[in-house]
């Protein structure tokens, strides 16, 4: 059974279920490179830190 919308024709709605589903898309992709380019400067900050850490112990002689 469908339920018709009053005002909307029936091509309308799929055209809308599809805008839907590509703005759904394109705002996944923009969070996963988002995502993606914190955990590289993240990942960047710890290995620069470590880096910093061992430069002490190796030049402590304690």
């Amino acid at each position: 059974m469908r339920t018709w919308l009053p005002g909307v024709k029936a091509g309308r709605r799929g055209q809308t279920a599809i805008e839907y589903l590509l703005v759904t898309v394109s705002l996944l992709f923009v969070f996963v490179m988002m995502y993606k380019a914190l955990q590289y400067a993240v990942s960047n900050q710890f290995k620069r830190g470590g880096m910093v850490i061992m430069k002490v112990y190796q030049e402590s002689p304690f």
